[in-house]
């Protein structure tokens, strides 16, 4: 697990001098692309190139918080490699309009929106200021391994708005807002608060984007979504299963082992995994360290744990008493 570190701030901006315009420039690229996945920017609409970034770690997540002038942001041709880390993005614009191009669909994002993007794929990102000058978002790098095997349902819907001033998308905008903020906090406090919003945050992005409407996008809700957002919703509920989902979805058993084998993965291995995540994490909290393991795992369904250490060791190289007593 990675801890929450404490930010690192960069801010640069062009000077009247020619290498110091270029080195600036230069710079402010150069760190993009070491905070996620190598890119190119470019000034656009003649303006003279300012911008800042602040970034910081939270449980695997990269939350980093922009400001710049109107660029051009490419990620494509030669800047993809199979060696670059593999993130889905999430993007909240706070302050003027971004234009975003990826997988064929180009939309326009105003503030107060949500946008998702992977870097896998080539993609374009202009910025555009508002009328006061200002361009600003935030941007959640989430590795795509953490979202197996959900991921799909976000990687076909980029490139679509998202509103975050009600509903689902305006709780995923607060959890993004509460990642930024987690730098001011007491140190003795961030690792778990980063901790419990990461999860929260990644389970969040599942539900509004498996939630999104056909007319939204091009692509439908599935079967197989609607599956991990009814098992999400219930990961407490020990009576989970493959014939409890069938039924509150009023499908067949068979049609969800259909859904699920058709995008690689079973209900029953899917539920225990998430709800090893959940306990782990529980075993990590400190306030809950007079709390038995035992009392942990039936917090999330698992009322039979004679197999929990066995189940545990697989997913995660360790028992639990082990993963208790290395965090002290």
């Amino acid at each position: 697990m990675n801890s929450f570190r404490s930010p690192a701030f960069s801010e640069v901006e062009r000077g009247h001098r020619p290498p110091v315009e270029k080195t600036s420039l230069a710079r402010f690229e150069e760190a993009i692309s070491l905070t996620c996945a190598p890119v190119q920017i470019r000034p656009t609409g003649g303006a003279r190139f300012s911008g800042a970034l602040r970034s910081v770690r939270a449980d695997g997540l990269l939350v980093a918080q922009l400001r710049t002038t109107p660029t051009a942001v490419t990620r494509t041709g030669r800047l993809l490699t199979s060696t670059d880390p593999e993130f889905v993005k999430l993007a909240w614009q706070r302050r003027g309009t971004s234009r975003l191009e990826q997988d064929g669909r180009r939309c326009v994002v105003p503030a107060g929106h949500l946008v998702a993007y992977e870097t896998t794929r080539p993609y374009q990102l202009f910025s555009e200021s508002a009328s006061d000058g200002a361009w600003d978002a935030v941007i959640v790098a989430v590795p795509r391994d953490r979202l197996w095997p959900h991921a799909r349902p976000i990687s076909e819907r980029t490139a679509i708005p998202v509103p975050a001033e009600s509903g689902p998308g305006r709780a995923l905008a607060l959890l993004v807002e509460e990642l930024t903020r987690c730098s001011d906090a007491d140190p003795g406090t961030t690792q778990l608060a980063a901790l419990h919003l990461a999860d929260a945050l990644t389970s969040m992005m599942l539900a509004v984007y498996a939630g999104l409407s056909p007319a939204a996008g091009p692509h439908r809700v599935t079967l197989a979504d609607r599956i991990r957002a009814h098992a999400l919703a219930n990961l407490g509920d020990p009576g989970l299963c493959v014939e409890s989902i069938a039924a509150s979805l009023a499908v067949s058993v068979r049609q969800v082992h259909k859904a699920c084998a058709q995008e690689g993965f079973t209900a029953a291995a899917w539920i225990r995994r998430q709800r090893l995540e959940r306990i782990r994490r529980d075993l990590l909290d400190s306030a809950l360290a007079g709390r038995s393991t035992a009392a942990i795992a039936a917090r999330w369904g698992l009322l039979d744990v004679t197999h929990l250490a066995r189940q545990f060791r697989a997913a995660f190289g360790e028992s639990p008493a082990e993963l208790r007593r290395a965090a002290g």
